[in-house]
Protein backbone atom coordinates (compact mmCIF):
# COMPACT_ATOMS: atom_id res chain seq x y z
CA UNK A 1 0.00 0.00 0.00
CA UNK A 2 1.23 3.20 -0.58
CA UNK A 3 1.76 6.01 1.79
CA UNK A 4 1.18 10.10 1.77
CA UNK A 5 4.05 10.45 4.43
CA UNK A 6 7.41 11.30 2.98
CA UNK A 7 10.09 9.87 4.90
CA UNK A 8 11.55 11.26 7.82
CA UNK A 9 15.19 12.77 5.60
CA UNK A 10 15.44 14.33 2.36
CA UNK A 11 17.75 12.63 0.11
CA UNK A 12 20.69 14.62 -0.20
CA UNK A 13 22.18 15.24 -2.92
CA UNK A 14 24.81 12.90 -2.68
CA UNK A 15 22.83 9.62 -1.95
CA UNK A 16 20.90 10.73 -4.78
CA UNK A 17 23.84 10.22 -7.20
CA UNK A 18 24.71 7.03 -5.22
CA UNK A 19 21.04 5.41 -6.14
CA UNK A 20 21.29 6.52 -9.82
CA UNK A 21 24.74 4.17 -10.29
CA UNK A 22 26.38 4.88 -13.30
CA UNK A 23 24.66 8.04 -14.24
CA UNK A 24 25.23 9.40 -10.43
CA UNK A 25 29.29 9.21 -11.23
CA UNK A 26 28.89 10.94 -14.72
CA UNK A 27 26.98 13.84 -12.93
CA UNK A 28 29.62 13.93 -10.00
CA UNK A 29 32.60 13.72 -12.66
CA UNK A 30 30.53 17.04 -14.10
CA UNK A 31 29.21 15.07 -17.38
CA UNK A 32 25.65 15.73 -16.91
CA UNK A 33 22.84 12.68 -17.37
CA UNK A 34 24.09 10.10 -19.67
CA UNK A 35 20.53 10.51 -21.43
CA UNK A 36 19.46 13.49 -23.99
CA UNK A 37 15.84 14.87 -24.49
CA UNK A 38 16.52 16.34 -27.98
CA UNK A 39 19.96 16.69 -28.22
CA UNK A 40 20.60 18.65 -24.70
CA UNK A 41 21.82 17.48 -21.22
CA UNK A 42 19.60 17.80 -18.30
CA UNK A 43 21.13 20.28 -15.78
CA UNK A 44 21.89 19.19 -12.23
CA UNK A 45 21.68 22.24 -10.01
CA UNK A 46 25.30 22.11 -8.36
CA UNK A 47 24.21 23.32 -5.08
CA UNK A 48 25.27 20.22 -2.24
CA UNK A 49 22.99 22.66 -0.01
CA UNK A 50 20.14 22.06 -0.90
CA UNK A 51 17.69 19.18 -0.50
CA UNK A 52 17.32 16.33 -3.78
CA UNK A 53 14.24 14.94 -2.99
CA UNK A 54 12.74 11.67 -5.30
CA UNK A 55 9.16 11.48 -5.81
CA UNK A 56 9.14 7.81 -5.58
CA UNK A 57 10.33 7.82 -1.68
CA UNK A 58 7.53 10.20 -0.79
CA UNK A 59 5.17 7.25 -2.17
CA UNK A 60 5.16 8.15 -6.38
CA UNK A 61 5.05 4.89 -8.41
CA UNK A 62 5.45 6.04 -12.00
CA UNK A 63 3.81 3.13 -13.33
CA UNK A 64 1.30 4.74 -15.11
CA UNK A 65 -2.21 4.09 -13.60
CA UNK A 66 -2.56 4.64 -9.58
CA UNK A 67 -2.53 8.79 -8.68
CA UNK A 68 0.71 9.86 -8.44
CA UNK A 69 -0.34 13.60 -7.59
CA UNK A 70 -0.31 13.88 -3.80
CA UNK A 71 2.76 12.07 -3.59
CA UNK A 72 4.42 14.49 -6.14
CA UNK A 73 2.69 17.42 -4.35
CA UNK A 74 4.58 16.41 -1.17
CA UNK A 75 7.55 16.03 -2.29
CA UNK A 76 7.29 19.82 -4.14
CA UNK A 77 6.38 21.25 -0.52
CA UNK A 78 8.72 19.30 1.06
CA UNK A 79 11.47 20.64 -1.24
CA UNK A 80 9.61 24.56 -1.05
CA UNK A 81 9.92 24.35 2.94
CA UNK A 82 13.69 23.40 2.94
CA UNK A 83 14.07 27.06 1.03
CA UNK A 84 14.54 24.99 -2.52
CA UNK A 85 15.90 22.21 -4.45
CA UNK A 86 15.52 19.85 -6.72
CA UNK A 87 12.48 17.07 -6.89
CA UNK A 88 13.91 14.12 -9.13
CA UNK A 89 10.99 12.12 -11.03
CA UNK A 90 13.25 8.90 -12.11
CA UNK A 91 12.10 6.86 -15.54
CA UNK A 92 8.45 6.23 -15.54
CA UNK A 93 5.01 7.49 -16.20
CA UNK A 94 3.56 9.55 -13.81
CA UNK A 95 -0.30 9.58 -13.73
CA UNK A 96 -2.20 13.02 -11.94
CA UNK A 97 -5.52 13.63 -11.25
CA UNK A 98 -5.45 16.97 -9.95
CA UNK A 99 -3.03 19.64 -11.26
CA UNK A 100 0.44 20.08 -9.68
CA UNK A 101 1.54 23.44 -7.78
CA UNK A 102 4.63 24.80 -8.16
CA UNK A 103 6.90 26.64 -5.24
CA UNK A 104 9.58 29.24 -5.13
CA UNK A 105 12.66 27.99 -5.43
CA UNK A 106 11.89 24.29 -7.10
CA UNK A 107 13.14 22.24 -9.89
CA UNK A 108 11.73 19.70 -11.49
CA UNK A 109 14.02 17.12 -13.08
CA UNK A 110 13.05 13.95 -14.96
CA UNK A 111 15.39 11.77 -16.51
CA UNK A 112 15.03 13.10 -19.90
CA UNK A 113 11.94 13.51 -21.85
CA UNK A 114 11.41 10.14 -23.60
CA UNK A 115 11.96 8.60 -19.98
CA UNK A 116 10.01 10.34 -17.58
CA UNK A 117 6.39 11.32 -18.26
CA UNK A 118 3.92 13.21 -16.49
CA UNK A 119 0.33 12.32 -17.85
CA UNK A 120 -3.43 13.78 -17.15
CA UNK A 121 -5.86 11.92 -15.64
CA UNK A 122 -8.97 14.21 -16.44
CA UNK A 123 -9.23 16.62 -19.03
CA UNK A 124 -9.38 20.32 -18.80
CA UNK A 125 -6.44 19.94 -15.99
CA UNK A 126 -3.64 23.07 -15.14
CA UNK A 127 -0.82 20.04 -15.56
CA UNK A 128 1.56 21.84 -13.52
CA UNK A 129 0.32 25.91 -12.09
CA UNK A 130 2.05 28.42 -10.45
CA UNK A 131 0.27 31.68 -9.34
CA UNK A 132 1.27 34.99 -8.65
CA UNK A 133 4.35 35.30 -6.57
CA UNK A 134 5.68 32.11 -7.15
CA UNK A 135 8.80 32.66 -8.73
CA UNK A 136 12.64 31.39 -9.35
CA UNK A 137 11.48 27.59 -10.45
CA UNK A 138 12.21 25.44 -12.97
CA UNK A 139 11.31 22.25 -15.25
CA UNK A 140 13.58 20.00 -17.28
CA UNK A 141 13.54 16.81 -18.72
CA UNK A 142 9.79 15.78 -18.42
CA UNK A 143 6.79 15.17 -20.94
CA UNK A 144 3.79 16.20 -20.39
CA UNK A 145 1.32 14.03 -21.85
CA UNK A 146 -2.16 15.51 -21.82
CA UNK A 147 -5.94 14.29 -22.62
CA UNK A 148 -6.17 16.38 -25.88
CA UNK A 149 -8.95 18.97 -26.73
CA UNK A 150 -13.01 18.54 -24.71
CA UNK A 151 -14.06 21.23 -26.85
CA UNK A 152 -14.35 23.73 -23.33
CA UNK A 153 -14.26 27.54 -23.14
CA UNK A 154 -13.27 30.48 -21.58
CA UNK A 155 -9.92 29.60 -18.82
CA UNK A 156 -10.58 26.24 -17.61
CA UNK A 157 -9.46 24.19 -20.25
CA UNK A 158 -6.26 21.71 -20.65
CA UNK A 159 -2.39 23.48 -20.06
CA UNK A 160 0.82 21.33 -19.91
CA UNK A 161 2.05 24.32 -17.78
CA UNK A 162 0.39 27.48 -16.58
CA UNK A 163 1.93 30.78 -15.08
CA UNK A 164 0.78 33.67 -13.66
CA UNK A 165 2.48 36.80 -13.24
CA UNK A 166 5.71 34.36 -11.98
CA UNK A 167 9.39 35.57 -12.53
CA UNK A 168 12.61 33.77 -13.54
CA UNK A 169 11.18 30.97 -15.06
CA UNK A 170 13.23 28.25 -16.55
CA UNK A 171 11.35 25.68 -18.74
CA UNK A 172 14.32 23.42 -20.52
CA UNK A 173 14.40 20.13 -22.70
CA UNK A 174 10.75 19.33 -22.07
CA UNK A 175 8.01 17.51 -24.47
CA UNK A 176 4.67 18.36 -24.56
CA UNK A 177 2.41 16.05 -26.71
CA UNK A 178 -1.33 15.22 -26.60
CA UNK A 179 -2.32 18.42 -25.09
CA UNK A 180 -5.23 21.12 -25.86
CA UNK A 181 -2.29 23.68 -25.17
CA UNK A 182 1.15 23.38 -23.86
CA UNK A 183 2.25 26.50 -22.15
CA UNK A 184 0.58 29.79 -21.16
CA UNK A 185 2.24 32.72 -19.31
CA UNK A 186 0.27 35.83 -17.76
CA UNK A 187 2.05 38.49 -16.89
CA UNK A 188 5.03 36.55 -16.33
CA UNK A 189 8.54 37.93 -16.50
CA UNK A 190 11.65 36.84 -17.18
CA UNK A 191 10.59 33.12 -18.78
CA UNK A 192 12.95 30.84 -20.44
CA UNK A 193 11.89 27.97 -22.83
CA UNK A 194 14.40 26.11 -24.60
CA UNK A 195 15.16 23.19 -26.27
CA UNK A 196 11.15 21.81 -25.74
CA UNK A 197 9.25 19.91 -28.32
CA UNK A 198 5.84 20.52 -28.87
CA UNK A 199 3.82 17.76 -30.68
CA UNK A 200 0.46 17.18 -31.32
CA UNK A 201 -1.03 19.68 -29.71
CA UNK A 202 -4.56 19.36 -30.71
CA UNK A 203 -7.29 21.77 -31.06
CA UNK A 204 -11.36 22.05 -31.38
CA UNK A 205 -13.85 24.58 -32.92
CA UNK A 206 -12.68 26.48 -29.43
CA UNK A 207 -10.77 29.19 -29.39
CA UNK A 208 -9.08 28.40 -26.33
CA UNK A 209 -7.07 25.42 -27.47
CA UNK A 210 -4.98 23.72 -30.00
CA UNK A 211 -1.96 26.69 -28.68
CA UNK A 212 1.48 25.52 -28.14
CA UNK A 213 2.99 28.76 -26.12
CA UNK A 214 1.06 31.63 -25.43
CA UNK A 215 2.64 34.85 -24.00
CA UNK A 216 0.24 37.25 -22.80
CA UNK A 217 1.51 40.02 -21.59
CA UNK A 218 4.57 40.32 -19.29
CA UNK A 219 8.15 41.00 -20.73
CA UNK A 220 11.35 39.63 -21.13
CA UNK A 221 11.01 36.10 -22.30
CA UNK A 222 13.10 33.88 -24.26
CA UNK A 223 11.08 30.93 -26.83
CA UNK A 224 14.58 29.43 -28.18
CA UNK A 225 15.56 26.21 -29.98
CA UNK A 226 12.05 24.58 -29.74
CA UNK A 227 10.58 22.22 -31.95
CA UNK A 228 6.86 22.37 -32.85
CA UNK A 229 5.24 19.64 -34.96
CA UNK A 230 1.45 19.68 -35.95
CA UNK A 231 -0.18 22.38 -33.91
CA UNK A 232 -3.91 23.05 -34.40
CA UNK A 233 -3.59 27.18 -34.33
CA UNK A 234 -0.32 28.73 -33.46
CA UNK A 235 2.94 27.70 -32.44
CA UNK A 236 3.72 30.98 -30.77
CA UNK A 237 1.16 33.45 -29.80
CA UNK A 238 2.60 37.08 -28.52
CA UNK A 239 -0.66 38.87 -27.51
CA UNK A 240 -2.44 41.20 -24.63
CA UNK A 241 0.71 43.84 -25.29
CA UNK A 242 3.61 41.69 -24.13
CA UNK A 243 6.77 43.36 -24.96
CA UNK A 244 10.80 42.68 -25.06
CA UNK A 245 10.79 38.92 -25.92
CA UNK A 246 13.12 37.04 -28.36
CA UNK A 247 11.36 33.90 -30.42
CA UNK A 248 14.64 32.40 -31.60
CA UNK A 249 15.63 30.01 -33.71
CA UNK A 250 12.88 27.67 -33.43
CA UNK A 251 11.94 25.00 -35.88
CA UNK A 252 7.77 25.25 -36.89
CA UNK A 253 6.57 22.35 -39.34
CA UNK A 254 2.88 22.74 -40.02
CA UNK A 255 0.73 25.07 -38.14
CA UNK A 256 -2.70 25.38 -39.20
CA UNK A 257 -3.26 28.65 -38.49
CA UNK A 258 0.04 31.75 -38.34
CA UNK A 259 3.13 29.34 -37.39
CA UNK A 260 3.97 32.96 -34.89
CA UNK A 261 1.42 35.18 -33.99
CA UNK A 262 1.70 38.42 -32.57
CA UNK A 263 -1.54 40.71 -31.78
CA UNK A 264 -3.53 43.05 -29.49
CA UNK A 265 -5.43 45.57 -29.03
CA UNK A 266 -5.06 49.09 -27.51
CA UNK A 267 -1.45 48.04 -25.78
CA UNK A 268 0.75 47.53 -28.48
CA UNK A 269 3.02 44.16 -28.38
CA UNK A 270 6.29 45.83 -29.21
CA UNK A 271 10.13 45.48 -29.47
CA UNK A 272 9.82 41.93 -29.74
CA UNK A 273 12.80 40.17 -31.67
CA UNK A 274 11.49 37.49 -33.69
CA UNK A 275 14.65 35.88 -35.69
CA UNK A 276 16.21 32.93 -37.34
CA UNK A 277 12.86 30.50 -37.07
CA UNK A 278 12.13 28.02 -39.63
CA UNK A 279 8.44 27.02 -40.84
CA UNK A 280 8.37 24.46 -43.19
CA UNK A 281 5.74 21.83 -44.21
CA UNK A 282 6.29 18.38 -42.40
CA UNK A 283 5.85 16.56 -45.53
CA UNK A 284 7.96 17.32 -48.85
CA UNK A 285 5.63 17.55 -51.27
CA UNK A 286 4.16 19.86 -53.46
CA UNK A 287 0.28 19.78 -51.62
CA UNK A 288 1.62 20.22 -48.16
CA UNK A 289 1.56 24.18 -46.66
CA UNK A 290 3.68 24.80 -43.78
CA UNK A 291 0.87 27.37 -41.79
CA UNK A 292 -1.81 29.37 -42.98
CA UNK A 293 0.82 32.51 -42.09
CA UNK A 294 4.68 31.92 -41.45
CA UNK A 295 3.89 35.38 -39.47
CA UNK A 296 1.74 37.32 -39.00
CA UNK A 297 1.38 40.84 -36.97
CA UNK A 298 -2.18 41.73 -36.52
CA UNK A 299 -3.45 45.16 -35.04
CA UNK A 300 -0.71 47.12 -32.47
CA UNK A 301 1.87 45.55 -33.09
CA UNK A 302 4.67 48.65 -32.80
CA UNK A 303 8.77 48.45 -33.16
CA UNK A 304 8.92 44.58 -33.46
CA UNK A 305 12.06 43.49 -35.88
CA UNK A 306 11.54 40.48 -38.10
CA UNK A 307 15.10 38.87 -38.89
CA UNK A 308 16.08 36.06 -40.99
CA UNK A 309 13.65 33.70 -40.88
CA UNK A 310 12.95 30.90 -43.21
CA UNK A 311 9.15 30.34 -44.40
CA UNK A 312 8.29 28.00 -47.09
CA UNK A 313 5.00 27.65 -48.70
CA UNK A 314 2.74 29.26 -45.91
CA UNK A 315 -1.20 29.12 -47.82
CA UNK A 316 -1.80 32.66 -47.20
CA UNK A 317 1.29 34.85 -46.86
CA UNK A 318 4.66 34.15 -45.52
CA UNK A 319 4.65 37.31 -43.50
CA UNK A 320 1.55 39.41 -43.09
CA UNK A 321 0.96 42.78 -41.28
CA UNK A 322 -2.96 43.89 -41.28
CA UNK A 323 -5.34 45.81 -39.05
CA UNK A 324 -9.05 45.33 -40.13
CA UNK A 325 -11.12 47.53 -41.28
CA UNK A 326 -12.05 49.59 -38.39
CA UNK A 327 -8.74 49.05 -36.41
CA UNK A 328 -8.17 53.10 -35.86
CA UNK A 329 -4.61 53.35 -34.23
CA UNK A 330 -4.64 49.46 -33.06
CA UNK A 331 -2.77 49.05 -36.30
CA UNK A 332 1.01 47.35 -37.07
CA UNK A 333 3.36 50.68 -36.85
CA UNK A 334 6.99 51.06 -37.05
CA UNK A 335 8.01 47.40 -37.37
CA UNK A 336 11.03 46.27 -39.30
CA UNK A 337 10.83 43.19 -41.81
CA UNK A 338 14.55 42.31 -43.20
CA UNK A 339 16.72 39.24 -44.00
CA UNK A 340 13.94 36.86 -44.51
CA UNK A 341 13.81 34.18 -47.11
CA UNK A 342 9.98 33.22 -48.30
CA UNK A 343 9.20 30.37 -50.62
CA UNK A 344 5.98 29.23 -51.93
CA UNK A 345 3.14 31.61 -50.82
CA UNK A 346 0.39 33.20 -52.47
CA UNK A 347 1.87 36.33 -51.00
CA UNK A 348 5.37 36.46 -49.95
CA UNK A 349 5.35 39.69 -47.07
CA UNK A 350 1.64 41.57 -47.56
CA UNK A 351 1.43 44.90 -45.46
CA UNK A 352 -2.60 45.60 -44.92
CA UNK A 353 -3.65 48.73 -43.31
CA UNK A 354 -0.43 48.99 -41.66
CA UNK A 355 1.87 51.69 -41.44
CA UNK A 356 5.57 53.10 -41.20
CA UNK A 357 6.73 49.68 -41.52
CA UNK A 358 10.29 48.66 -43.28
CA UNK A 359 10.40 45.58 -45.72
CA UNK A 360 14.04 45.68 -46.82
CA UNK A 361 16.64 43.22 -47.99
CA UNK A 362 14.16 40.34 -48.33
CA UNK A 363 14.00 37.08 -50.63
CA UNK A 364 11.16 35.71 -51.88
CA UNK A 365 10.15 33.23 -54.37
CA UNK A 366 7.67 31.71 -56.34
CA UNK A 367 4.63 33.54 -55.35
CA UNK A 368 1.52 35.32 -56.59
CA UNK A 369 2.77 38.36 -55.47
CA UNK A 370 5.96 38.78 -54.20
CA UNK A 371 5.37 41.92 -51.64
CA UNK A 372 1.42 43.29 -51.46
CA UNK A 373 1.04 46.96 -49.96
CA UNK A 374 -3.00 46.92 -50.28
CA UNK A 375 -5.87 47.84 -47.70
CA UNK A 376 -8.95 46.04 -46.19
CA UNK A 377 -12.15 47.23 -46.04
CA UNK A 378 -13.67 50.90 -47.31
CA UNK A 379 -13.33 52.67 -43.98
CA UNK A 380 -11.41 55.80 -42.93
CA UNK A 381 -9.49 53.91 -41.30
CA UNK A 382 -8.65 51.58 -44.35
CA UNK A 383 -5.37 52.68 -45.48
CA UNK A 384 -1.57 51.60 -45.79
CA UNK A 385 0.88 54.50 -45.50
CA UNK A 386 4.62 55.72 -45.81
CA UNK A 387 5.83 51.99 -45.81
CA UNK A 388 9.50 51.31 -47.20
CA UNK A 389 9.79 48.81 -49.83
CA UNK A 390 13.46 48.74 -50.37
CA UNK A 391 16.36 46.22 -51.47
CA UNK A 392 14.34 42.85 -51.71
CA UNK A 393 15.15 40.19 -54.22
CA UNK A 394 11.96 38.87 -55.64
CA UNK A 395 11.52 36.03 -58.36
CA UNK A 396 9.33 34.18 -60.29
CA UNK A 397 6.03 36.17 -59.02
CA UNK A 398 3.14 35.34 -60.87
CA UNK A 399 1.29 38.49 -60.89
CA UNK A 400 3.90 41.24 -60.31
CA UNK A 401 6.84 41.18 -57.76
CA UNK A 402 6.08 44.31 -55.86
CA UNK A 403 1.91 45.25 -55.96
CA UNK A 404 0.39 48.55 -54.33
CA UNK A 405 -3.00 47.67 -54.37
CA UNK A 406 -5.68 50.70 -54.21
CA UNK A 407 -5.28 54.30 -54.00
CA UNK A 408 -5.60 54.78 -50.20
CA UNK A 409 -2.14 53.23 -50.10
CA UNK A 410 -0.48 56.77 -49.93
CA UNK A 411 3.28 57.71 -49.58
CA UNK A 412 4.78 54.84 -49.49
CA UNK A 413 8.49 53.90 -50.61
CA UNK A 414 9.25 51.51 -53.37
CA UNK A 415 12.31 51.23 -54.52
CA UNK A 416 15.99 49.66 -55.34
CA UNK A 417 14.28 45.72 -55.45
CA UNK A 418 15.37 43.43 -58.24
CA UNK A 419 15.00 40.42 -59.02
CA UNK A 420 13.80 37.86 -62.76
CA UNK A 421 11.29 35.70 -64.10
CA UNK A 422 8.55 37.71 -62.57
CA UNK A 423 4.93 38.89 -64.61
CA UNK A 424 5.77 42.38 -63.90
CA UNK A 425 7.90 44.32 -61.86
CA UNK A 426 5.97 46.86 -59.96
CA UNK A 427 2.61 47.23 -60.61
CA UNK A 428 1.38 50.71 -58.80
CA UNK A 429 -2.25 51.70 -58.00
CA UNK A 430 -1.28 53.65 -54.77
CA UNK A 431 -1.22 57.53 -54.17
CA UNK A 432 2.32 59.37 -54.66
CA UNK A 433 4.15 56.56 -54.18
CA UNK A 434 7.81 56.93 -54.03
CA UNK A 435 10.13 55.30 -56.71
CA UNK A 436 13.29 56.61 -56.18
CA UNK A 437 14.92 58.21 -52.72
CA UNK A 438 17.86 58.81 -51.19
Amino acid sequence: MKSNEPKDKPVTRRQLLASMGAAGALIAAGAGLPFEAHAAKVTVPAADNKSWLNVKDFGALGNGYDDDAPFIQSAIDAAAADKGGAVFFPSGKYYINRGLLMRNKVSLIGAGAENTFIKAGNADMFMLYSGSGINNYSVEGITLEGVGPSGATGDIVERGIYAVEGANITLRNCMFTGVANGIRLVRAQHVIISNCTFIKVFGSQSQAEGYGIVVEGGANHTIQGNHFKNVSKHCVHLTMGSVYSHVTGNVMEYSEDAAIMVSSKVTACSNHLIEGNIVAPYAVTDQEHSSTYGIRLKDACSYNTVVNNVISRAASAGIQLEAGENAGDDRPYGNSIAGNSIYGSVRGIAILNADANSVKNNDVRRTEYGILLDTVGEGSSSSTKRNIVTSNSIYQSSAAAVRVGSASCEANIVFGNAGHDNAEGLKDSGTNTATAGF
